[in-house]
């Protein structure tokens, strides 16, 4: 079946929004198809109330809508989804570790003025995206999405206050119980002559904390170094 025909019955019958404000999302997904249909747009972005549409590419029969608040969408040249923004919208990747997509929808901001985002994750009994509260409370008490890593199996999420503190907080994804904290690294540069860090471990179900200062050039010197070396 042809996706573009299939597509443009879909909005025939469907009776969505003006077409300026129907999108289709190119490649954000190994497995689905995406369309969003976005309440507000002007030419270079579109933002409000979303609905997502998914479908499954293979068989192109939709497998799910979502909605979002408070979308957000930058729009290239063209008027089409720009691919910065894409990426910062709707995020496919595997986030619980489990070998199947799971996906962030872009729902406003958090209390931090940081992008917030709803986490919906693969439920394999209904092979439907559910949304996960731990996850995405895990994105709305830090400074935006969190990162995953495959190899190490880790989460890790970043929260910033103002210019000179740093918090990362690393986290294993343990099935039918979720997250669990392992490690933090918190760092401090609100002073002109050093740069405070605490590294806190959690091992053998006891959490270890090791604070070091450095002279300011020092760490900094340090932190390039193995920048560089990365």
């Amino acid at each position: 079946m042809n996706y573009s025909r299939f597509l443009m019955t879909s909005v025939l019958l469907g009776g969505l929004c003006s077409a300026q404000n129907f999108f289709e999302l190119p490649n954000v997904s190994e497995r689905f198809n995406v369309i969003v249909t976005t309440e507000n747009c002007t030419e270079n972005q579109c933002s409000g109330k979303t609905i997502i549409d998914i479908y499954d590419k293979i068989s192109m029969k939709k497998s799910q809508t979502l909605s979002s608040d408070n979308f957000y969408l930058d729009l290239n040249e063209n008027r089409k989804p720009a691919l910065d923004s894409l990426k910062k919208s709707v995020v496919f990747d595997d986030l619980n570790f489990d070998g199947v997509e799971d996906v962030a929808i872009r729902n406003g901001n958090n209390n931090h003025g940081s992008p917030f985002f709803e986490v919906y994750l693969n439920d394999s009994s209904t092979q439907q995206l559910i949304l996960n509260d731990e996850l995405t409370n895990l994105v709305r008490s830090n400074s935006g999405m969190f990162t995953v890593d495959t190899d190490r199996k880790q989460i890790t999420a970043y929260l910033k206050n103002g210019c000179c503190w740093n918090l990362t907080s690393e986290y294993l994804f343990i099935p039918e119980r979720g997250l669990l904290k392992v490690s933090e690294f918190e760092e401090d540069t609100s002073d002109s002559k050093k740069v405070t860090t605490i590294k806190r471990e959690f091992i053998d179900y006891k959490w270890f904390a090791k604070t070091t200062i450095y002279p300011r050039e020092v760490y900094y010197k340090e932190e390039n170094e193995n920048t560089e070396r990365n």
